[in-house]
């Protein structure tokens, strides 16, 4: 009976701190937003690379930007960690190698398959946007970075998201010379010179952050578990 009870406790406080099943993007704190579909963290200041002072403006080409991100170390003052494994968006190149481009369903053009990069994952699932034109190539209304007032966990939960190019940290059919963006403005993924295109950079790093509990949340879920063995033991007559 006493140990239903305790399971039942450790249930409840996981579905007190699960979040709503329909959500996809959740403010972590500290700067950071995890997608719970694609399990990244992204850096809730889309365009840190300027804000920081590290860029005038946070446009670079592939390599800097590239370098920009691996070199990032990024302290999260809710957990009290810093974390230094950041890295810019990957793209899966589907389908024949190469860009297959279309105006649906492709890794290449619009309206992409959302499991062939982070960033198409981000624009088309999480934050519902819609691409320059439609699956037939005919342009339509309301597309680009559209903040919806009713929806706190779209674009609202970052900052100086800009509607331009950003990279990948994709390279294309392994070339140096060429690699992969996205469009913000208008939902098209592309690719693009390496070293002539000057494109902002946008740093993720893998897995959900809130996956280390808080200091004080492990102690008060340990002395929860320890009152509770406690009283079961208590009424069983054990000391």
């Amino acid at each position: 009976m006493k140990l239903k009870l305790m399971a039942s406790a450790v249930t409840t406080c996981g579905i007190l701190a699960a979040p709503a099943a329909q959500a996809q993007l959740f403010d972590r704190g500290g700067g950071l937003i995890y997608d719970s579909v694609q399990n990244i963290t992204w850096l809730a200041d889309a365009n840190y690379a300027k804000t920081s002072g590290y860029d005038d403006d946070g446009r670079m080409t592939w390599n800097e930007a590239n370098a920009w991100a691996d070199g990032l170390a990024i302290h999260d003052a809710v957990r009290n960690v810093t974390y230094s494994d950041w890295r810019l968006p990957t793209l899966t190149d589907l389908g024949a190698p190469g860009c297959n481009y279309s105006y649906s369903g492709s890794d290449c053009g619009f309206n992409v398959d959302t499991t062939s990069s982070e960033l198409a994952g981000l624009f088309y699932g999480a934050l519902g946007n819609k691409a320059l034109v439609n699956g037939s190539g005919q342009q339509q209304q309301g597309y680009g970075l559209i903040d919806d007032p009713a929806n706190p966990n779209d674009e609202s939960l970052f900052s100086n998201l800009e509607s331009d190019y950003y990279w990948f940290g994709t390279s294309y059919l392994s070339s140096s010379s060429l690699a992969w963006g996205f469009r913000l403005s208008t939902g098209e993924q592309y690719y693009f010179s390496s070293a002539g295109g000057a494109m902002r950079a946008w740093a993720v790093r893998d897995g959900d952050v809130a996956a280390v509990p808080l200091p004080g949340a492990v102690w008060l879920f340990g002395s929860m578990l320890m009152g509770l063995l406690y009283t079961q033991r208590s009424g069983s007559g054990k000391v």
